[in-house]
């Protein structure tokens, strides 16, 4: 299912309480492609940076959502890139402290990214 910017704006206006800053990378819309891309600083100095690409007519989605420290360092990465086949989940999939940490996951949308981060961030 392709994600509106006006999705997009609703997601984020429920999670208010959790984003200090909002930048919009890219935000791109044609009569084929869809393309937004974000990047959010959390209140805890922690980043969310995601893309979304939706290729319009056959329902193609590409995404990443990667939570970083405020120095980069990665917490977590969802994304459905088309390698680690071996993963249960093919081709979602997340990254877990590094690169090398790959766990299987269910298909990720902004909502259910924010959602993650905000519960872990309640329990710290």
């Amino acid at each position: 299912m392709a994600t509106s910017d006006q999705q997009i704006d609703v997601v984020l206006d429920l999670f208010n309480h959790l984003i200090q800053d909002r930048r919009v990378l890219t935000n791109r819309h044609d009569n084929q492609i869809s393309e937004y891309k974000a990047r959010l600083t959390l209140t805890d100095g922690s980043l969310l940076e995601f893309s979304e690409i939706n290729v319009l007519g056959i329902q193609k989605r590409k995404y990443a959502f990667q939570w970083m420290t405020a120095s980069f360092d990665l917490l977590m990465r969802w994304d459905n890139a088309l390698h680690h086949r071996h993963i249960s989940t093919f081709p979602h999939h997340k990254h877990v402290g590094d690169e090398l940490t790959i766990e299987p996951s269910e298909e990720m949308f902004l909502e259910d990214v924010l959602a993650l981060i905000d519960n872990q961030l309640l329990r710290q």
